[in-house]
Parts: structure tokens; sequence; C-alpha cells
């Protein structure tokens, strides 16, 4: 069994506005090639994603209506995330948007949380953010966090709003809240690792890793070094509508992981991970994350 632990299916940029309301209105998914899917690699679940965007781009990422029926069609299968911009376009608390979550989380409709500092061009140590922990941390729901490898140009997603020690004080304010730093907080991982160490409510992911194979094997060593390996999950990162491509990111990333990395491990003179390691990165680690275990 797998748990694809961050991607993007059916959250797809749009504008905003223009945002769908249903997987039935949405033509290029199929729910049975999804069922399809899911028992042919064994997925257990899969967590897609919802990115606010609209304080700086003007749309988003998916959309918290679609996101949230397509949870309820699959609920025990897959983990829709709300998303959120918490300043508004005057750099104050967004009220309505804090609302909208609150409802949200509190309703079971989506069950965490992302935000998008780099994008939204706002500190998460912000104090017009922690609301928005609060909601979360009332609601027993994660926030994840994308801080780290932007893909907009400098002027757009500033790297001054996506380092990781801005989480350092945030996780110690919210304990019992868990923050998961998407895509091992590239390009300061190990800046990441070390807010890891000293809050055990922060957790890491490798998606979008699989690009820079020796890093990634690298950072995968440092981390079983801090102890860290049992909070870092795996996720396609797939953005899109369309299951078969979704489908082929999945096994593409997990036949690497199974078959690729432990060369480059050994190649390098690293430690290979053990298959209790390796389940854990691909299902195990999520699987508690989520509280299926």
């Amino acid at each position: 069994m797998i748990i694809d632990g961050h991607n993007h299916l059916l959250a797809e940029y749009v504008r905003a506005g223009e945002l769908q309301q249903h997987p039935d209105e949405v033509p290029e998914f199929d729910l049975a090639a999804f069922d399809s899917a899911c028992e042919e690699l064994e997925i257990q679940l899969m967590v897609t994603l919802v990115q606010d965007m609209t304080r700086i781009h003007g749309g988003w990422q998916g959309g918290h209506p679609l996101v949230a029926a397509f949870q309820k069609l699959r609920p025990e299968k897959v983990i829709g995330l709300a998303g959120a911009e918490p300043l508004d376009g005057n750099d104050q608390l967004n009220q309505e948007r804090l609302e909208e979550v609150e409802e949200l989380l509190e309703s079971g409709s989506l069950r965490g949380l992302v935000l998008t500092p780099p994008y939204g061009n706002f500190y998460a140590n912000d104090p017009a953010c922690y609301p928005f922990y609060a909601a979360a941390q009332r609601a027993g729901a994660p926030v994840f966090m994308h801080h780290s490898a932007q893909l907009a140009s400098l002027l757009r997603a500033p790297m001054k709003y996506a380092r990781t020690w801005l989480l350092d004080q945030v996780a110690a304010d919210f304990p019992k809240c868990i923050f998961l730093i998407e895509h091992m907080g590239f390009p300061w991982t190990e800046e990441l690792f070390g807010v890891m160490v000293s809050c055990p409510n922060v957790w890491t992911d490798i998606s979008m890793s699989r690009a820079r194979p020796h890093l990634l094997a690298w950072n995968l060593t440092v981390a079983r070094d801090y102890g860290l390996l049992d909070r870092i999950t795996w996720g396609t990162d797939y953005v899109g509508k369309r299951v078969d491509q979704w489908l082929a990111a999945v096994k593409a990333d997990v036949e690497w992981l199974q078959t690729e990395l432990a060369p480059i491990l050994k190649g390098c003179g690293w430690p290979e991970l053990t298959e209790e390691e390796m389940d854990g990165l691909l299902r195990g680690n999520s699987a508690r994350l989520w509280g299926l275990e």
C-alpha cells in the first residue's frame, strides 16, 4: 500500500470567479478511472491541496467546493486541504477567508490547510496568520506550508518569504498543530531539519525532489542522522485533472524510489534505506500523520 501525501489532482490553476463546483463539471476527470488507479497501485489514500493565490496572482490552484465534493465522493480515499491567503490586499487580516476556513475545517468538509507565503508575499510569522493556525489547531487539522521551491519569478515569489526559520516560533506557539513544510524546504533543507529537531510538530515531504536525485539522497541521509525519517512523507505533487497523468506520476515516483535511490546511496557510500524506512516514506508516515494507525 502507498499514500500520495501531496498532489493537486483536480487543483489546476484557474482565475478567481471561474471555480468549478463538482468533479462532474470537469470533463478531463474520470472518477471510475480514479477508482481503478487506486486499486491497481494499492493506493490507500491521496491528499489533494488547494492553493489560494488570489492576493498576488489573482487566482486559485483548485477550489474549495470542487475538492470538498471530491473528498465527499471518496472519503475513504481522498483528503482535501483548504487554501488561504491570510492577508488581504491591504495587508490586513483576511477575515472573509478565515471564516470560510474555520467552517470548512470544523465541518470536516476539508481536513487541512495550505499556506503559500512566497506566492502570497507574506511572512509565516506575521500575526495576521495566527488566527488561521489557531483554527487549524482547534480542528486538529495539519497545516501544509509551501515554504520553498517557488516556481514564479522572484518579483512574484520573493525568496525572503520562504525561509524556514520563520516557522520556528510559529511551531512553538501552536504545539498541538502539525506543520508540514513541503519539498524538504528546498533549498534550506538543513535549516528546516534544525527546526524539526526543536519542534516535534514539524514535518516535511519529498515531493518535487526527484529532479535533484543526489541532493535528495543526501538529504535523506542527513535526516536519518538527525532522527527525522519518521516525519518525512512522499507525494507526487501532480497538478492537473487527468487520472492517467496522475497515475503515471505515481508509478514513476514509486519506481524511482524503490529501484534507483539505493544505487545512488550506495555509490556515494551512504547507508541505503531499510525496508521499514522506505515503507515509512511511501505510506507509514502519512498514515500516522492522518491518524490511520
